[in-house]
């Protein structure tokens, strides 16, 4: 990689020993040009071998030969038809901020580039090497990570830059539209108290002003999820024990919600759902087979626990969460969670 006085990158060809490739740096720092699935790279069987057995033996996924696809990279205009294998929310910014790349940015380094996939970051060889507990031969660290290592593509890139070539973030907010809450439910003073906590908890989740276009994106995805899972735990979940606090919900019946099913991604939005009052558990029955090896949850052997903080408004609002997913779905059917994701209350008082 070169860096010109301005600022731009600049893509020289270079030999890596196999064939000349060139510097292509996408959105977020990824090296395209030097991936082996880049248009110019993939042009042989030998050469879809090759790029699917090392992305299965150092990035733990397996796409066969004829499946790989010859991407044109991500700087490639969308107007142009482009084939890639994602339309990332962090390119999406990138594009919408018109940057070169997310160093070019103001905002760099956001939580959304910091957040991004392991792979992409500096210590990605030795996070492998410990995976694998053996070294990696220089060829194929060259062609299977250090393309990937984005963060230290970004670092160089950025000090490489004067002021001049930094652009300004544009700031947006992530705000659900939510219908207003009915003025006239026919419930007690208490039981109206519940459903308005509620509807606040629905209003605030993930909602943020002044953020990135990405973090945004990744809010927004975020929140569909951390609403899924209370209303799988309002539609399905249990009473632990009589007049409890907790309810609790199987792992078959909440992974039919079609929340992710990774572990550390249900870690993850269970400790945000924690901001809110609301503190979910997940519980292994056994000390082993609820995990698959890639780490994602299994349908059995585990299960999840779920209560509300007395600042949240405790058990009486476990209780009309219930109340509540129950009665959209009486009315709803297949639509309920839309009108769930919106608060729409005024299924109480038809």
């Amino acid at each position: 990689m070169a860096i010109c006085s301005t600022g731009k990158v600049v893509f020289l060809e270079q030999d890596n020993g196999r064939a000349r490739m060139k510097d292509l740096f996408s959105k977020c720092g990824c090296n395209c040009g030097r991936c082996p699935s880049y248009k110019e790279n993939l042009q042989t069987d030998e050469d879809r071998q090759r790029c699917s057995d090392g992305w299965y033996r150092y990035l733990g996924f397996r796409l066969s030969p004829d499946k790989l696809r010859l991407c044109d990279g991500c700087q490639t205009p969308d107007d142009e038809n482009p084939v890639r294998y994602q339309n990332c929310y962090v390119r999406r910014c990138a594009v919408r901020n018109g940057v070169e790349t997310c160093a070019h940015c103001s905002g760099y380094p956001c939580e959304d580039v910091k957040n991004l996939h392991v792979i992409q970051r500096a210590d990605a060889r030795e996070r492998i090497v410990a995976r694998l507990g053996t070294p990696i031969p220089e060829e194929d660290y060259l062609a299977f990570i250090e393309p990937y290592e984005g963060i230290k593509h970004l670092d160089e890139i950025r000090a490489s830059l004067g002021p001049e070539d930094i652009v300004g973030m544009t700031k947006v907010s992530a705000r659900p539209k939510l219908v207003d809450f009915p003025d006239d439910l026919p419930f007690s003073k208490e039981e109206t108290s519940a459903f308005e906590a509620i509807y606040r908890l629905l209003a605030a989740v993930e909602s943020v002003e002044d953020i990135s276009y990405a973090r945004q994106a990744a809010l927004k995805k975020r929140r569909r999820h951390l609403l899924k899972i209370l209303w799988a735990f309002g539609r399905f979940g249990k009473p632990k024990e009589e007049g409890g606090s907790h309810l609790v919900i199987d792992g078959e019946t909440y992974l039919a919600q079609k929340i992710h099913s990774s572990y550390s991604r249900v870690k993850n939005y269970c400790k945000a759902l924690v901001e809110y009052g609301v503190r979910c558990e997940h519980v292994p029955l056994t000390e082993e087979g609820w995990l698959t090896p890639g780490g994602a949850l299994r349908r059995g052997g585990w299960f999840m626990e779920m209560s509300f903080d007395d600042d949240a408004g405790g058990v009486s609002v476990l209780e009309a969460l219930r109340g509540y997913t129950a009665r959209l779905n009486e009315e709803y059917g297949e639509r309920a969670f839309r009108y769930f994701s919106k608060a729409d209350m005024r299924v109480l008082i038809m």
